[in-house]
Formats: structure tokens, sequence, C-alpha cells
């Protein structure tokens, strides 16, 4: 399976940089949507970080045994499990009632925080989850309050996971095409999934799309994994 993913990786790669030789200037459109996509990217992934990481902070608190943590835990994953088409259909149910938003680069953003807020948040309870107790304990027992404990040692212990979480999430984002269809399928403010959906299939300028998004989701996927993996947790903040 890893070489079949390496080899089409590696065809798109090659089709992209073919087809930049033979038509160069379809490069400028390429990079112009890749543009959009950052910003659009980021601005989701923004709005979804807080109230998911909120979220997340309340489930790893929260006892085993509570009721309410289980049902928000399986609404999370129920979430998760959704094609993302039915955020872009609720997006455009919701936003199409609201003047100004609906076409809008503000509503793309909104539909891919609503994609990413239920994995993100499900990412960074386990993050926090994975947080040893003990020093929390011991914050609390040197004299710090519960949210100078949770500022100054849950989180900072638990940031390569949240980060990691985050790139997967920016990728995410990159990559996704049929909610923004939904939501903002005249906008003449394209991002990169969009510009390639728009393309013939045998144009240059699908072919250089397909190889910039090859390379996002590479990156964002491996910066992903070396975040979750990498560094040794160290005892920030009140236990120094």
């Amino acid at each position: 399976m890893l070489l079949g993913l390496a080899a089409l990786l590696a065809a798109l790669l090659l089709a992209g940089a073919l087809g930049l030789r033979a038509h160069p200037e379809a490069l400028r459109p390429a990079l112009l949507a890749l543009g959009r996509s950052t910003r659009l990217a980021l601005l989701s992934t923004s709005l979804a970080l807080v109230p998911a990481l909120a979220l997340g902070l309340w489930l790893a608190r929260a006892a085993d045994t509570s009721r309410l943590a289980r049902a928000v835990r399986g609404a999370l994953d129920a979430a998760s499990a959704l094609p993302a088409v039915v955020f872009g259909l609720a997006g455009w149910t919701l936003l199409s009632a609201a003047s100004g938003l609906h076409g809008t680069a503000l509503s793309m953003a909104l539909v891919l925080a609503m994609l990413n807020l239920p994995w993100l948040a499900s990412l960074s309870e386990r993050a926090l989850r994975a947080v040893p107790h003990e020093l929390e304990e011991a914050s609390l027992a040197l004299g710090a309050s519960q949210s100078e404990t949770i500022l100054r040692v849950s989180l900072p212990l638990a940031s390569r996971g949240v980060l990691a979480a985050v790139a997967l999430c920016l990728g995410r984002a990159f990559a996704e095409c049929a909610p923004l269809l939904c939501v903002a399928p005249e906008t003449p403010e394209a991002p990169l999934t969009v510009m390639l959906w728009r393309a013939p299939t045998d144009s240059a300028e699908a072919a250089v799309s397909a190889s910039l998004l090859a390379a996002l989701a590479l990156a964002t996927t491996a910066a992903g994994h070396r975040l979750r993996r990498g560094g040794d947790n160290r005892r920030p903040g009140v236990l120094r």
C-alpha cells in the first residue's frame, strides 16, 4: 500500500512538472489559488481551534463515568465520520439565511471550521489525556490554581499533540472541495481544490494544481506525524 501511495504521489508530481514545462503560464493562477487556499486553511483552523481545545480540555478532565461526556464523545465520533458534503449542505442551509455571507470566503472558512472541529476536539482530548497526572497534581500541591495548572503545565505538555492535530486539520482544509462548492459554487476567489475541479482533466492547469495539492498533503501529514512523535515533554511553568 505504501509503495502504491508513493507511486501515485510521484506520478502526480511528475505530471505537474511536465505540465508546467509545456505550459509555464499555468503556474501563476495555480500559485494565486494556493495563496487563497492557505489563507482559507489558516482562517478555518483558527476558528475551530479555540472551541475544539476547550471541548477537548473538558472531555479530558471529565470522569469516564460521566454520561454527558460519553454522549459528547459519541457525537464527536459520529460527526467525524460524516461525509464532508454533509457539512457543506449544513453550511449552505445556515449561511443562506445570513445576508452577505453566502458565497464569501468567510462562509468557506466557517464550513471548513465546522468540518474540522469534531476531529480537532477528539485529537486535543487525546493529547491532553497523555499528560501525566502526577505533574498536574504536583502543580496543584505547590499552590497553583486549576487555571494556572492548565495554562502552565497541561497545555505546554500537550502542545506537540495539539500542534500535530492542527497540522493534520490544515491538510484536510487544503484538500476539501465538496463543502466549498456547496457554500460558494460561483466564487471568483476559488481555492486550489475548486480550481482543480473546474479545470479540464487533461489540462496543464489541472496537472499543476494536482501536484501542488499532493505536495501540500505530503508536507502537512509529515509535519503532523513528526510533531506527534518527536521531542521530549519538558516540565514547564510552575514545576521549574
